[in-house]
């Protein structure tokens, strides 16, 4: 039987190699029952609920139902980073205002005050659950559909998407679709298992299915009027919920066991040994045994040592190696970290995300690999890294885009030595490095969940810390860009770049120091290495003004049927709480264009942060 080893926060780090593995947030292991499926409350919008009748009433005259929803499309040109950055300040412009129809301004003005009140926000979460236990969800789904979903999502289907993303292609607009559909662990009703059968077989069937709709959501983008769309994909979609929880532990203790072993940042063949007692399966085999023996005779005869990276890759699951280290015949969970059952499954897995990246690439449509919760991050980061080192593997002569980007939330505290070690792999391997930086979705329930499971908060402390974070990511990414330019003495695009990333961010001060910092590194904005992201229906003057002035700017569009995409619109109105109140500049906006449409009078112009 194999131990557990104890925490990585409760070891040295001595190198930044050591501390970009050390991950408190899976100090321990954890049973399917310990972790609980919950739904996360609405946070209010900081705005007036002035008007609220009469926005609602205006949605069902005739006159916004006859209205065009087409706009003008907005005129784009390259412009310098000073003029973009002038334009990102400037709070009177209407550039998002102008190409909305005025139907579309009264829903998300009357959005944004359904949001201001505050026993709704909190309300409604609870609301939803008693509405489905009684029954009663179907006027509860109705409304949020016409409100809530109307004003964040694209529809149901991704077909329905199609119009949204060419309007937001006039304007320079690209779109990440993504599917709402998500897994966590949470405890099911038992059920009679089929001798035979999978313990995985009712979550496989539903990836199983989930698989076919991913792949329509992929052709749907690659449809689109405008190229380059992408596709968001979430792992927990693909695979049981236990199955990516077990192979998490897995990570971890590997982690842990090089931490314990490790000399100046590197592990010997002692040190190998160790890792192979506590947590590699016992040999089954003669043959097998003697293919360990030969790679830690090999180790010990050169008196050679793995740093981390390599460390990983000898043991890496989707490795040469991996008969050799993780091939069993048992089923007891106690004795093995893995079992037959769960490597099976696990092949199971990567085989539907692989034809996923397979679509993806020959459609040269992105694919963005979401982050989710931490005590699932070590295994999705394990899938994205395997399939960029297969689907953005770099050849000269093959001007292609990356097709596979992973997602760092850089409000955890290991955000950044994930980021500078996953860099340093892509370089050593040559495959691009391509990454979605966001400031983290998960933040009240991480906490919530570390301080009762007992281990130290993955979660940066305050905000600073994470703003610190994050813009120091960017910049280190940026810096890179710049110092391969320098070598090589050539400007870098999609296609030869070592790094493409997207800046992911409702944060206005991030979007400029970004730009402000692609002019510093010689990084031009046609180049298509920057890319910047924001949610549909939020901070639309960011997206409308970075499109204008030629920069790479993407909309994720989620879509899904109503009870799927609920905790998406309760997560996403919870986790970005600052953002939506951050919003009063907009909102003043669309409604001085919607007073103006009414009343014919010239707009009022707005020179600061104000609020509705």
């Amino acid at each position: 039987m194999h131990r557990f080893v104890r925490p990585v926060s409760c070891l040295p780090l001595r190198t930044p190699f050591l501390k970009a593995i050390a991950r408190p947030q899976t100090c321990r292991a954890y049973t399917t029952a310990s972790v609980a499926k919950t739904r996360m409350p609405f946070k209010t919008i900081a705005a007036s609920v002035a008007l609220t009748s009469a926005t609602w009433y205006y949605l069902s005259t005739p006159i916004a139902q006859a209205e065009a929803s087409a706009a003008t499309p907005s005129t784009f040109q390259l412009s310098s980073a000073s003029n973009t950055v002038a334009d990102l300040k400037n709070f009177g412009s209407r550039i998002a205002v102008e190409p909305k129809s005025t139907a579309e301004l009264a829903m998300a003005l009357f959005v944004y005050r359904l949001c201001a009140l505050p026993w709704l926000v909190d309300a409604a979460p609870y609301l939803i659950s008693i509405s489905e236990k009684i029954h009663m969800e179907a006027p509860v789904y109705w409304f949020v559909k016409q409100t809530f979903f109307r004003h964040f999502c694209g529809g149901e289907t991704s077909e329905e998407c199609i119009s949204s993303m060419n309007k937001l292609a006039e304007s320079n607009i690209g779109c990440i679709l993504d599917l709402s559909v998500e897994a966590d662990l949470h405890v099911e009703q038992e059920q009679e298992h089929v001798v035979g059968q999978s313990k995985y077989h009712r979550d496989e069937q539903q990836a199983d299915a989930i698989l076919g709709l991913i792949l329509n959501c992929i052709r749907t983008a690659a449809g689109g009027i405008k190229s380059g769309s992408m596709a968001a994909v979430k792992v927990t979609a693909f695979s049981p919920p236990e199955l990516l929880l077990r192979l998490n532990q897995v990570i971890t203790a590997l982690d842990q066991t090089f931490l314990e072993n490790q000399h100046n940042g590197n592990i010997n063949a002692d040190g190998i040994r160790h890792v192979i007692e506590k947590v590699i399966p016992a040999a089954e085999s003669e043959e097998q045994m003697q293919q360990r023996e030969s790679i830690i005779a090999h180790l010990e005869s050169k008196k050679a040592t793995l740093d981390v990276i390599e460390f990983r890759k000898l043991f890496n699951l989707q490795g040469p190696g991996r008969d050799v280290w993780w091939q069993t015949t048992s089923q007891d969970n106690h004795a093995v970290l893995l079992t037959a059952e769960d490597l099976a499954a696990y092949d199971r897995m990567m085989s539907r995300l692989e034809q996923v990246s397979q679509l993806a690439y020959e459609m040269k449509v992105g694919i963005m690999v979401d982050a989710e919760q931490s005590y699932f991050q070590d295994a999705i980061d394990h899938v994205a890294i395997n399939l960029q080192r297969k689907f953005n593997r770099r050849v000269e002569g093959d001007a292609r885009s990356p097709t596979i980007y992973n997602t760092y939330q850089m409000y955890t505290k290991s955000s950044r030595g994930r980021l500078e070690l996953d860099v340093e792999l892509a370089n050593r391997e040559n495959f691009t490095f391509a990454a979605k930086l966001v400031r983290g979705a998960y933040m009240v329930s991480e906490r919530k969940r570390a301080e009762e499971m007992g281990y130290v908060s993955p979660i940066h402390e305050t905000l600073e810390d994470t703003h610190e974070s994050y813009n120091g990511g960017v910049k280190f990414l940026l810096s890179k860009l710049g110092q391969y330019q320098e070598a090589t003495g050539e400007s870098v695009t999609s296609a030869t770049s070592p790094i493409v990333f997207m800046v992911a961010s409702h944060n206005r001060d991030s979007v400029i120091r970004t730009i402000e910092e692609m002019d510093r590194n010689n990084v031009m904005a046609r180049a298509g290495v920057v890319h910047f992201g924001q949610l549909f229906g939020m901070q639309d003057q960011l997206s409308y003004t970075l499109g204008r002035n030629g920069y790479s700017i993407y909309k994720y569009l989620p879509y899904g049927m109503i009870d799927e995409v609920i905790p998406y619109l309760l997560r996403r109105a919870q986790e970005n709480s600052s953002v939506l109140g951050g919003a009063a500049v907009e909102r003043q906006l669309m409604w001085e264009e919607f007073k103006g449409r009414l009343t014919g009078k010239a707009n009022v112009s707005i020179t600061g942060p104000t609020s509705v």
